[in-house]
């Protein structure tokens, strides 16, 4: 299989963005680091042959474009001229994408790949930012499950602070605290919850992943990425509803609950971050063809 890369404007590839999420995060993301590991590890795979290359990577910096414009709210028509100068077939042609509303243009049938999916469209990869440091001393293990992050980003959040009320073992938290805050209340528990935000994914599942917790991914669609290639089942959970989250958190004992965190934390850091997610993106590609 064989790539060409399109040449798109300056522009199109902005150097920042005028904020950082998470707030730990540096400012890099899935866009910048698929152009950067397609460049330095799969050489072997571009071509400056548009014509008979298997497939277009259209490189735009979506993310830093739509948050340097307003949200969106402004240079849309530019953006959308700007692309539509650069296609050569859209059929064959694939970009990446974090920014949680997409694109936002017209790709035609440009094969899409979300960080945070919200609808039916589109292929899952992961929804990364910079790694958490861990404590020196990590704290004890006091909750069964936690979550600290807003809840107005998607009423399922509500909903299981609801149906997780009454529960000791349990801490929820809504608002927006220091990393430090996050990074402790979460390797105090056993288990991640994840519930979906804005976008179907959520950054929170990949950073539990990293510090060795299972996720518990609340939403509904599933969003974890690469299913058909990585066993997400022996390392993470799934619920559709809230009311699905209690029996969840009984299913395995703490033990098995540590090992999932242990292979959690594998995978992530063999599969999903940064540099190694991309390879799944060209075996998705060459499945496509």
């Amino acid at each position: 299989m064989t790539i060409h890369v399109l040449p798109v404007p300056p522009a199109l590839q902005p150097a920042g963005q005028p904020f950082r999420y998470p707030k730990h995060n540096v400012g890099y993301g899935v866009e910048q680091d698929f152009l950067q590991s397609l460049g330095e590890h799969g050489t072997d795979l571009l071509t400056n042959n548009s014509r008979e290359a298997d497939w277009h990577y259209l490189p735009v910096y979506w993310t830093r474009w739509h948050l340097n414009h307003d949200y969106a709210r402004t240079g849309r028509e530019e953006l959308q001229r700007a692309v539509g100068q650069t296609l050569l077939d859209p059929a064959r042609t694939f970009t990446v994408c974090q920014y949680v509303d997409g694109p936002l243009v017209d790709l035609g049938d440009t094969k899409i790949f979300l960080g945070s999916r919200k609808g039916q469209s589109g292929f899952d990869i992961p929804l990364l930012c910079s790694a958490h440091r861990s404590p020196l001393i990590a704290p004890r293990q006091r909750y069964r499950a936690s979550f600290v992050g807003r809840f107005w980003t998607h009423e399922l959040r509500q909903e299981m602070s609801d149906v997780l009320a009454d529960r000791d073992d349990v801490f929820i938290y809504d608002g927006d605290r220091s990393t430090r805050f996050f990074v402790r209340k979460l390797l105090s528990s056993e288990i991640a919850l994840c519930p979906r935000g804005y976008g179907g994914s959520s950054f929170r599942l990949f950073e539990a992943m990293q510090l060795a917790r299972p996720p518990l991914l609340l939403s509904d669609i599933d969003t974890r990425p690469f299913r058909s290639r990585l066993p997400w089942d022996d390392f993470s959970f799934f619920a559709t509803s809230a009311s699905e989250v209690p029996p969840l958190l009984e299913e395995r004992s703490s033990d098995a609950l540590a090992e999932m965190g242990r292979r959690a934390q594998q995978i992530w850091r063999d599969e999903l971050t940064y540099g190694r997610w991309w390879r799944h993106v060209i075996d998705k590609l060459s499945s496509l063809r």
